[in-house]
């Protein structure tokens, strides 16, 4: 399978449009539709990025072996794939949310956690029961 092939099985297996995609790379959708026709390539930061969206490997993007891994198989292995979360089970937003959140840093990532976290919002309700408290 080809560049441009993988570049559309990998966005509609996860769900995604072409705008969605274009929208995350920062791209008009129809430079994301030339990736995917095989009229050009995307450059190596879109590529990086296309990496997170689809939540996938260089080499499984490239359709190439990873030297890194090797191939030994565990035949008693539990691999619960039913237990896994797809990006294409998600609504619209949530779908948003994840390919935006691919595409921060890690620290990025770490500080967007730290501001949604349960206690971030404990901390909320707290300062706004005591605002309350004081009207009264």
């Amino acid at each position: 399978m080809l560049l441009n092939q993988r570049l559309k099985h990998f966005r509609t297996t996860s769900g995604l449009t072409q705008q969605q995609v274009a929208d995350v790379l920062g791209l008009d959708r129809s430079t994301y539709a030339y990736y995917e026709s095989g009229k050009t390539t995307p450059d190596i930061k879109s590529v990086n990025k296309l990496l997170k969206i689809f939540n996938i490997s260089y080499y499984e993007l490239m359709d190439e072996a990873d030297p890194t891994k090797l191939q030994v198989s565990d035949p008693n292995a539990q691999d619960n794939d039913e237990d896994k979360l797809h990006i294409y089970d998600l609504s619209k937003p949530e779908k948003r949310l994840v390919i935006y959140f691919r595409v921060l840093s890690p620290n990025q990532q770490k500080d967007l956690l730290k501001s949604i976290s349960p206690d971030a919002f404990d901390g909320r309700k707290k300062r706004r029961k005591s605002s309350e408290d004081d009207e009264d």
